[in-house]
């Protein structure tokens, strides 16, 4: 079903507060200088799940969970976890600095061990003996841990534009910027614009924060940010945005002469809203409207096919 959304229509959806899909880092990176922070594929773990031992990362067993592609066992009489992936199998014992690697021993430096009832494993250990990668960002004293799903690295190779585009924007994120800007009010809608013909990069503005995103590997890179105010703007940068940005932070992309296959994806009816735009039409154009159905196999992919891109 295709429909026009109006400029009337707009001011709706930019009037109504509910709650979006959270794919975004901004809100998981923000307590910056207050301890370390553990974010895996998007979600951000809660300090009392985190610990520091011998200067090393652990969390709850509970919590590596979120790691995808990924199944934990723990067998309570031998006080042991097992974590099972598509080509590896990991075997923990608590107090003990071996572990088993499909059935060879491997060494840790410290031993997972039991902290207020919690069981404790070593987080880059873990990630990395599983197929995962840590960064850690050191200004913001953040382990960004990223293991996308097989689905995801697979749609991101995809020679159907939408499919490659919806796997980029749920690929696992990572910031090395200093810090993080988050939004200060809520609308009803999220938009991400990419360049024409491009699944690797783009821009999501959610809310009052814009933010730039780069694809290398499975994983998605935040390489600028910036807020954005409603007083009135002459930057011709990124034409599509009215406002006036601050609070700029990394480097912001040269963009001014790209055209965009920009989405409006609207969660509290259901469909996106899209256009091919450049700066001299952008601030005329019309925006097409289709359903998009719920998948709960693929959740949040809500970016759609342009005709006129392909």
């Amino acid at each position: 079903m295709m429909k026009k959304i109006t400029k009337a229509s707009i001011s709706f959806l930019c009037a109504a507060a509910i709650m979006l899909p959270d794919h975004s880092i901004g809100t998981a990176a923000a307590r910056t200088n207050s301890g370390t922070h553990v974010i895996i594929n998007n979600q951000d773990l809660a300090p009392q799940d985190v610990l520091i031992k011998n200067n090393q990362i652990f969390i709850s067993f509970t919590e590596a969970k979120a790691l995808d592609n990924l199944t934990f066992q723990w067998n309570h009489a031998a006080k042991q976890v097992t974590a099972k992936g598509k080509d590896t199998r990991l075997l923990l014992t608590i107090n003990k600095t071996t572990a088993l690697k499909n059935g060879k021993a491997v060494k840790l430096n410290t031993a997972p061990f039991i902290y207020d009832g919690k069981t404790m494993i070593p987080l880059r250990f873990v990630t990395e003996t599983m197929g995962g990668s840590v960064t850690w960002n050191p200004s913001t004293q953040t382990a960004f841990i990223a293991k996308a799903s097989s689905y995801l690295t697979s749609d991101l190779m995809s020679d159907e534009l939408s499919v490659a585009r919806n796997a980029a924007i749920n690929l696992p994120r990572v910031s090395l910027l200093p810090k993080i800007n988050t939004p200060t009010y809520e609308t009803s809608s999220i938009q991400y614009y990419f360049p024409k013909k491009v699944h690797d990069q783009f821009f999501e503005k959610n809310n009052n924060a814009i933010s730039y995103f780069e694809i290398s590997g499975h994983t998605a890179y935040l390489k600028w940010q910036g807020l954005i105010t409603n007083t009135a703007s002459t930057q011709k940068q990124l034409y599509f945005i009215n406002g006036t940005i601050t609070n700029e932070i990394g480097t912001r992309p040269s963009v001014k002469d790209y055209t965009f296959a920009a989405f409006r994806w609207m969660p509290h009816i259901g469909s996106t809203g899209y256009s091919l735009i450049h700066k001299d039409n952008w601030n005329d154009v019309v925006f097409k409207e289709t359903e998009v159905d719920s998948n709960n196999a693929k959740p949040n992919y809500i970016i759609v096919q342009i005709p006129e891109e392909e």
